[in-house]
């Protein structure tokens, strides 16, 4: 891995064992580069809240190096954490308190000058849509309501780095049209993001680069562009097959097709299987795959030609079977 004198977030061979000998990160390397929305993607319990969690200082690594704008976060704890706006999964917020309380204890806590607390805190509700219920307690809010005041309050004071976990999670559409627009606002203001999400969507929306991490380790990184070219192709193909074998898999289907199948949906009594085969020519395909799968004496009740998404790179790359 490449570092530039640019990185707000360099990490390298950093590896994190908890007390129960769990190994949560693996030598894992990458860096975030100034200005940059990055996506820090992987399936539950790949390791991106341990790798959060050392990145803000919550934790220390059991080796390796994390840095936050060239400096070592365990030797500069309380500089990199006036530095860091952090939005956990959890909106942390005292529910016995109004919007405008919440923000001035912030701006205090931060050490806001006096003169700007004000204007800033009137802004940040502004921003957030919550003027109209500034004076109302916490614990009256809605969800949406909740991770907006907490991602405002990430930025009140002018900090260059944000650390957004699960920043949609739970909200409804209004509420995440907003957080995503002020998301873009704020590269476009220069601040460098890092986000955790397991929404694809929204990874493929708002990151200029994802970074896909499982079992503790680098799995790829890229526009979400390129790494859909890289991982699945420039088209796929979804078929809705019946009268296929319940012992057949999607790699037995790749060898009958001469074309790789991405995935292939589990048996389930005697319903239909969708198989999903991956095209770069797009539509002077779809002849060779219907006709194959015809010899094969199946069924292909349904076809459909689409673009792939950064989903289909997520399931490409790291398997569709359940997390826990």
């Amino acid at each position: 891995m490449v570092v530039s004198l640019a990185s707000m977030i360099e990490i390298r061979d950093l590896s994190h064992i908890y007390s129960g000998r769990t190994k949560a990160l693996d030598s894992l390397s990458f860096s975030v580069e100034r200005g940059e929305v990055v996506g820090l993607l992987g399936p539950n319990g790949a390791g991106k809240s341990t790798a959060v969690k050392l990145i803000t200082g919550i934790l220390r690594p059991t080796s390796g190096s994390v840095k936050v704008a060239g400096l070592e976060v365990s030797e500069n704890l309380a500089e990199i954490r006036e530095r860091i706006g952090f939005m956990p999964q959890e909106t942390s917020l005292y529910e016995d308190l109004t919007a405008h309380e919440i923000l001035e204890y912030h701006a205090d806590l931060y050490r806001v000058p006096k003169g700007e607390v004000s204007e800033r805190v009137a802004r940040m509700l502004e921003l957030a849509g919550l003027t109209h219920r500034k004076d109302d307690r916490i614990k009256t809010y809605s969800g949406g309501m909740k991770r907006r005041l907490a991602l405002v309050r990430t930025i009140l004071h002018d900090s260059e780095l944000l650390i957004l976990d699960e920043m949609s999670l739970g909200v409804d559409v209004q509420s995440r049209n907003l957080i995503w627009n002020q998301v873009r606002k704020l590269r476009d203001d220069g601040l460098t993001v890092l986000f955790c999400t397991n929404y694809m969507d929204e990874a493929e929306a708002l990151a200029d680069r994802v970074i896909v991490i499982d079992n503790g380790k680098l799995v790829t990184e890229g526009t979400p562009d390129a790494l859909k070219r890289e991982h699945v192709g420039n088209y796929l193909i979804e078929a809705l097959l019946e009268g296929m074998d319940p012992e057949n898999d999607d790699s037995w289907l790749s060898g009958r097709l001469g074309m790789e199948v991405e995935k292939l949906s589990e048996p389930l009594d005697d319903h239909p299987r969708t198989a999903w085969i991956k095209s770069q020519s797009g539509h002077s395909d779809l002849p060779h795959v219907i006709g194959k799968l015809t010899d094969l004496g199946l069924v292909v009740k349904q076809v459909a030609l689409r673009e792939p998404s950064l989903g289909d790179v997520f399931l490409a790359i790291t398997g569709s079977k359940l997390r826990d």
